[in-house]
């Protein structure tokens, strides 16, 4: 087989895979709904905890921020 041929042969088989590949969905911000964060209840007691224990009602009274930002990757060099 010649060279040419090979290569003519790769970018065929290059293209048919990129039209076949897999359509990939742009992710989506998260929001409040996506996560089961358990809510403070007016009136409820907030307990101090020292160490780790499993407790059967939790109050959260505040958990994390739910905005993204894109990752960038610095292509400086020093």
């Amino acid at each position: 087989m010649s060279f040419a041929f090979q290569i003519g042969l790769w970018l065929l088989s290059a293209l048919v895979v990129y039209l076949l590949r897999p359509k990939v969905d742009s992710p989506r911000p998260a929001t409040e709904d996506k996560f089961s964060v358990p809510k403070a209840q007016e009136g409820a007691e907030i307990g101090k905890v020292y160490g780790t224990v499993w407790l059967k009602d939790p109050q959260v009274v505040w958990y994390g921020d739910f905005t993204s930002s894109p990752v960038k990757a610095s292509t400086s060099k020093k």
